[in-house]
């Protein structure tokens, strides 16, 4: 995959991009010395305030939800919404937060049965693990956590616009031994970090385009990566599928390792079966904890546009 070309940046910009980074440092410093206990609730207020007054994705949220549990009524619907906005509202506070915190504090308030062995066995075989998570609960704890566990974890991201933001993230995560691999380096990239360091995590349940698979989501094709199965032919790891939920200033990890057997070619029905078995285990843990799900953003962008296309002609 070729890297984003190099944007120069104009004054405007950098006048923007170094407030926005003064700003981001203040709110840490703040944060730092406000227990957790406040921290959380306070982003959970915030959640809230958005949710009234800065509905700017709401209708996308509904959208989302509607298609998800056409069943439930809107009363049932906008419940979830509301839940949504208050649940990202403490993973904002708290992602900014828990950085800063001590691998103590993090395993006070973190609970994952058997985590802990399962990548310790794994690192000691010197065996590589996969885990495929997706914007779900608090997958910036689930990296925070899985980085304190012997020699460490690497992650998948997005490069930040800002890079002044962009470069103060990387380094308290990797401060913290998450080691960032930026999405625009290519399936070579993410052979070499998984092979390295043993681990690395996938987020890998956002819209695709016309490059992804056609997969069930909640009864609706959607268009999803297919990197997970292709990096799992490749280097043949433990693939993991992992669920950290957040529940009001605590979190529990689980992990459940998906079984495989590679055929000797990579084929399109492989891939598309293992990316399935993933969202299926992912659409099992929303269905538990709908509130927790990122359903601001767009999965359904095809579905979307034959809509709008319909409603246009009609």
């Amino acid at each position: 995959m070729a890297a984003p070309k190099h944007k120069s940046i104009s004054t405007i910009s950098y006048i923007r991009y170094t407030l926005e980074f003064v700003l981001l440092i203040i709110v840490n410093v703040i944060l730092f010395v406000l227990p957790w206990s406040l921290s959380w609730r306070l982003g959970r207020g915030l959640g809230l305030l958005a949710y009234r007054f800065f509905n700017k994705r709401k209708s996308t949220a509904e959208r989302n939800v509607g298609r998800a549990f056409p069943m439930l009524s809107n009363a049932e619907r906008e419940s979830i919404i509301k839940g949504c906005y208050r649940h990202w509202g403490e993973g904002f506070i708290s992602t900014l937060k828990l950085w800063m915190i001590s691998k103590r504090k993090v395993r006070s308030i973190v609970d994952a049965p058997g985590f802990d062995d399962y990548v310790l066995s794994a690192q000691k075989a010197n065996e590589p693990i996969l885990y495929f998570t997706g914007h779900f609960g608090s997958w910036e704890m689930a990296g925070r956590y899985a980085g304190g566990i012997g020699i460490g974890a690497a992650s998948i991201y997005r490069i930040q616009k800002n890079p002044l933001v962009n470069w103060f993230l990387t380094w308290i995560r990797e401060y913290h031994h998450l080691q960032l691999i930026n999405s625009w380096s290519g399936m070579s990239a993410f052979e070499d970090a998984l092979r390295r360091y043993l681990a690395i995590a996938v987020v890998g349940d956002q819209f695709k385009g016309k490059n992804g698979l056609q997969i069930d989501f909640f009864d609706n094709p959607s268009s999803t990566p297919k990197g997970a199965a292709i990096l799992t032919y490749k280097v043949k790891p433990h693939l993991v599928f992992l669920a950290c939920t957040q529940h009001r200033g605590r979190y529990k990890i689980k992990i459940e390792e998906i079984p495989y057997e590679a055929p000797e070619t990579l084929n399109d029905e492989w891939v598309q079966n293992i990316i399935q078995q993933l969202t299926s285990k992912l659409e099992v843990e929303i269905r538990r904890y709908p509130e927790q799900y990122f359903w601001f953003h767009r999965r359904w962008r095809d579905l979307d546009r034959a809509e709008a296309k319909v409603a246009q002609n009609s």
